[in-house]
């Protein structure tokens, strides 16, 4: 239970931005300052511990260091209604989840195989270079 719901606040926050850049970018030259209505409001506090849903190591910024442990939502898993159509506020062919790379375009190297490095480090070096090597 507490998973889906850190996984449907991710994609409402999402959402969010996604509609707020999307006003960014079309912004309205004409706006008036004095048409915007600021609310004041203290500091705006959660009624629970984000930590205590989170992993001790948790970084929200890291790549996921083992694609096995990556869980994906179904598209049809999540039916969320967010009050309005947000098809109207995104660009066209937008994807809330690009790929960050092709999976399938990663090369595995098989540890029988045996490689040839045709490399030669005297071409690299100066002629004086001496590894200090003894022997």
């Amino acid at each position: 239970m507490k998973t889906q719901i850190i996984k449907i606040s991710t994609l409402v926050l999402v959402a969010m931005i996604n509609v707020s850049l999307v006003h960014a970018a079309n912004k309205d030259t004409s706006l008036k300052v004095d048409s915007i209505t600021y609310l004041e409001e203290e500091d705006a506090a959660l009624t629970f511990d984000t930590e205590a849903y989170l992993p001790a190591d948790f970084n929200p910024y890291a790549a996921p260091a083992n694609f096995e442990h990556v869980s994906y939502i179904e598209e049809g898993q999540l039916n969320i209604d967010l009050g309005f159509d947000t098809q109207a506020y995104l660009p066209e062919g937008f994807s809330p989840y690009p790929f960050f790379f092709d999976i399938d375009s990663i090369e595995y190297i098989d540890e029988n195989d045996l490689y040839e490095v045709n490399f030669d480090t005297k071409e690299y070096l100066p002629s004086y270079f001496k590894a200090g090597i003894s022997k």
